[in-house]
């Protein structure tokens, strides 16, 4: 009888460390479930950062200024718009009385403006604004500083380098600042200005380098672009993969001026007309511009964006406006998430850059990482709730009694600064 019970004790030992021991095991392995999900969570963060570090052409308002609040906004045109240096040029204009309207800078001649937004058209020349596009010294107090435009058009060229043709190389003609917009890796060489008075200058990327010269040491080296001599200022860095390849850049590229594409290469992304541009019967293809950007100041959120989309087209049918700045913070991610099965529905025509191509494609590679992070997040948070609960149903202690804990130490400090109070009256009267 007595070996019985012995015998029971024994299971009901073994029973009760069994159950202890899968309790124990489930705690563990749901703190080792949270610690994983959160080391998910931050990695994932940190590659993201990473991810976006890698795309210059989206952090020209980082690069611009500290000083103040900068947004980069990227206006893409429908191929069934023709827009020409001068409708850049009206752009700028209105652009600057916007931005000294939204407070940006105040102009210095105490008149009220009565030349803001769109109706600039009708009270001055049209030759006026064409050809004196930025605001006087007087007006200006300085908002030309504070802001830069480029715009781009798209299409091909056919370069040759004595008995070497590259025929139909990707061409994207530049005006502007494109290369503060886009500062491509260089080689060798450096940039050209869009607006330098010579447009006889090119960039072209290690492709076109090899295939040309068979080599990427040409800075000064003449190319011919329709049998028209062009300089070569910089060789720059093409990026690889999957992904750079889909967006465009699987071909050969060569950065001209847009006065050059027009004059000697095929425009691609827009209406253009060919029109006569001289009296010995020269002609170029004007239009074709689809690509403008901008870098402001964006005192609130979105009126960078607002201006610059309103100073370019009066019908936002045909134009999507980009807040750079922006697009890969967690809210527009999340746009990108809830937008995910219509994404790829498009009911514009545009002709897309390269560079934006790259983005829309880290949006969706961003957009999937954000969600694996929020989920690893809300797990972790389910975790900790159901541990607090756990912990709550099976207190030790009770509201009353962590009140009176909290009075005894509050009195046993008073106590003990009083005693040392004392103490020290005590000995100040034995030295006197």
């Amino acid at each position: 009888m007595k070996f019985k019970i012995s015998f029971d004790r024994i299971k009901e030992n073994i029973k009760s460390f069994g159950l202890a021991y899968i309790k124990d095991r489930k705690k563990v392995t749901l703190w080792a479930v949270s610690l994983f999900l959160i080391l998910v969570f931050v990695i994932l963060g940190v590659l993201s950062g990473h991810m976006i570090s890698r795309l210059p052409d989206q952090l020209g308002a980082d690069r611009w200024s500290d000083d103040m609040r900068m947004a980069q906004v990227s206006l893409f045109l429908t191929q069934d718009q023709k827009i020409t240096e001068d409708d850049i040029k009206r752009f700028e204009y209105i652009l600057e009385r916007k931005l000294l309207d939204a407070g940006v800078a105040d102009s210095t001649d105490g008149k009220e403006d009565t030349l803001s937004g769109p109706k600039i058209i009708d009270t001055i020349g049209i030759d006026e604004m064409y050809g004196s596009p930025k605001l006087t010294n007087e007006e200006d107090d300085g908002i030309g500083n504070l802001y830069t435009v480029a715009y781009c058009a798209q299409g091909t060229a056919t370069l040759s380098f004595e008995n070497r043709i590259l025929e139909n190389a990707a061409a994207i003609g530049v005006g502007g600042d494109f290369f503060i917009f886009h500062p491509l890796t260089l080689v060798s060489g450096t940039y050209f200005g869009g607006d330098d008075d010579m447009k006889d200058k090119v960039v072209i990327d290690e492709d076109t380098a090899w295939q040309l010269f068979g080599s990427t040491d040409i800075i000064g080296q003449s190319v011919l672009i329709s049998g028209v001599p062009h300089y070569i200022t910089g060789v720059v860095k093409k990026e690889t993969g999957k992904l750079y390849e889909a967006a465009g850049l699987s071909k050969s590229y060569v950065y001209m001026s847009y006065d050059s594409l027009s004059r000697y290469g095929n425009i691609l992304s827009g209406v253009i007309e060919n029109k006569k541009i001289s009296e010995d019967g020269a002609t170029a293809n004007i239009g074709g511009i689809n690509c403008v950007e901008v870098l402001c100041p964006n005192p609130i959120n979105g009126l960078a964006l607002k201006i610059s989309k309103e100073s370019l087209v009066s019908n936002e049918n045909v134009v999507v406006a980009i807040d750079n700045t922006d697009r890969f913070s967690t809210f527009s991610l999340f746009a990108v998430l809830k937008s995910s099965f219509t994404r790829s529905m498009w009911g514009k025509a545009i002709f897309y850059p390269y560079w934006e191509n790259v983005a829309r494609g880290y949006e969706d590679i961003l957009a999937l990482i954000l969600l694996v992070r929020t989920i690893a997040l809300l797990i972790v948070l389910v975790i900790a709730v159901i541990a607090i609960v756990n912990l709550y149903r099976h207190k030790k202690w009770t509201v009353r009694g962590i009140v009176k804990y909290l009075s005894d130490k509050k009195y046993d400090l008073e106590a003990a600064h009083k005693q040392k109070k004392d103490q020290k009256m005590i000995d100040s009267a034995d030295n006197e």
